[in-house]
């Protein structure tokens, strides 16, 4: 039996310390789930160091640290899906209507700044409100998703998802969340279809706050009488292994 003298000390500095090593990020891709309001999304419960909802409620996208690959503010009218139909803006069938972002591609990309944000977001989604009668199925197509870490490596993809209701008048029981979360950051969402004639509503984002263990140091307990015991006995019996082992082994 051969033991390594390096792997006993450091078994017993273990022991008496109370070391760990650092466990791996950990990320999840969340699945389309149905969304009308800010209630719905899987974010809601989460305490957040800083948390951004663009709504384009304002007809702008002015939230901070974020940008988008192309698109546009789409404003209310009767073929406009936006969560946020509400808003009062009577078209001529009588709905209401909000406000939606108009991607005016197939793919579209938000990216994150950390310098502006502070951070990078632990959390981003976004709200896939509908598709139109341009696309090559009209009112219906395959929606795909997409998150990049730190340094842009994919944290996973899924889709295509055949979302759509066969209308684009601004129903909203389609509406479904895409997003991700990453405890080393998120760099950048992607979201994609195949037509230019899509729109997507409630880009959220935030740093999830750190957590009381890691807000407040804990001192690190001295060795009890107990451990240093059990450190003598491994020393003693190596010694005694070393002294009564044959020469040359």
């Amino acid at each position: 039996m051969r033991i390594h003298r390096f792997g006993l000390l450091f078994a017993a500095f273990a022991i008496s310390t109370g070391f760990a090593a650092r466990a791996d990020a950990s990320s999840i891709i969340y699945s389309p789930t149905p969304y009308l309001e800010p209630a719905d999304s899987p974010f809601s419960s989460v305490s957040f160091s800083y948390f951004w909802l663009e709504t384009f409620e304002d007809g702008l996208f002015n939230t901070p640290g974020v940008t988008a690959s192309s698109g546009v503010v789409n404003p209310p009218n009767m073929y406009v899906d936006s969560v946020d139909s509400d808003d009062g803006v009577i078209d001529g069938s009588g709905s209401t209507h909000g406000y939606s972002f108009y991607p005016v591609a197939t793919t579209l990309t938000f990216t994150f700044d950390a310098d502006a944000l502070g951070s990078l977001p632990t959390h981003a989604g976004l709200v896939w409100t509908d598709i139109g009668f341009n696309s090559p199925t009209p009112y219906y197509g395959p929606v795909s998703f997409e998150a990049f870490g730190p340094l842009g490596a994919s944290l996973g993809a899924i889709g295509p998802f055949e979302l759509g209701d066969g209308t684009d008048q601004g129903e909203t029981g389609e509406d479904r969340f895409f997003g991700a979360f990453n405890t080393d950051g998120i760099s950048s969402i992607r979201i994609s279809t195949n037509t230019t004639d899509w729109e997507i509503d409630h880009l959220q984002y935030g740093a999830e706050s750190p957590t009381l263990a890691l807000e407040t140091p804990v001192p690190v307990p001295e060795p009890s009488t107990l451990t240093l015991l059990g450190l003598g006995v491994v020393v003693t019996r190596y010694r005694a292994y070393r002294r009564g082992r044959p020469a040359g082994k």
